[in-house]
């Protein structure tokens, strides 16, 4: 395995994969909490290597991936089924 590879490298891989910056760094910034948390890295790792790093790395292996947000209500609706009883 390389250690030459830089997060800079990393970085175009990993946006292709989450198709927004806006996810990149949601996906990043969660995966590099369990990481400090004690998760174990999903790829191989060099020592040198810090958290974001293994992260971008885990997203741009494709080794880590977003699940799309359920669609939001598109009307209210009522929590009451029937008409109170007066």
């Amino acid at each position: 395995m390389s250690d030459t590879i830089t997060i800079t490298t990393l970085l175009p891989a990993a946006l292709e994969k989450m198709g927004s910056p806006e996810i990149l760094i949601n996906a990043v910034s969660g995966r590099v909490r369990l990481l400090a948390k004690g998760a174990r890295p999903l790829v191989e790792v060099h020592p040198q290597w810090g958290l974001l790093h293994i992260a971008l790395k885990e997203i741009a292996d494709g080794k880590l991936t977003v699940a799309p947000a359920e669609e939001p209500p598109t009307a209210l609706t009522s929590l009451v089924l029937e008409e109170p009883v007066v």
